[in-house]
Formats: structure tokens, sequence, C-alpha cells
């Protein structure tokens, strides 16, 4: 297994409730994306997930939008801390 992938797929999981949560905050650009896509394309999502990213993810939005996800940034991401500049991602199957 590459590098590359092995950081991708250790991005932390856990869940609140049946909603995923996935904290890929601290990896590479483009290893975020890569994770996001890979649980989203693999079916690991389910109807959605939260993703705690170091930045916001400008180069996700296309992609989700070509597989008819919706996103939403969120203010908070519950009892997380949240690093000035990191976003909490809320991302939906279908349309907003």
């Amino acid at each position: 297994m590459s590098r590359s992938k092995d950081q991708a797929e250790r991005g932390r999981r856990w869940y609140v409730g049946d909603r995923l949560h996935l904290d890929v905050r601290g990896l590479p650009c483009p290893e975020p994306l890569v994770a996001v896509l890979r649980l989203i394309d693999g079916g690991s999502a389910g109807d959605g997930l939260t993703a705690l990213v170091s930045q916001e993810p400008l180069l996700l939005y296309p992609e989700l939008d070509a597989r008819g996800w919706s996103y939403r940034l969120l203010t908070s991401a519950g009892d997380t801390v949240l690093g000035q500049g990191e976003v909490a991602l809320e991302i939906q199957r279908g349309s907003a």
C-alpha cells in the first residue's frame, strides 16, 4: 500500500448516532479530498457525513456536485474544537 493511500485511509472516523464523521485535518493535499471521495464512491458514507478539514476544500466541491451530493460549511463541529482556518463540512446525498 502506498504511503499516500495509507494516509487517506487513516483519517479518523467515528459515528454520532448514525452519521459518519471523518477527521482529515493535517493530511496533505489532496488526501482529504481522496478520503472523502473514497467513502462516498465506496458507499461507506451512507446518506451523508461530516468532514473536518484543515481548510475550506474548494477542489472537493465540483467533485461532490458531479456525484450529486450537496454540502454546507458548519460553524461548529459539536464538541470538536476547530482551529483557525479549519472547517467542518456537512455532506449529504442529493441536492440540498
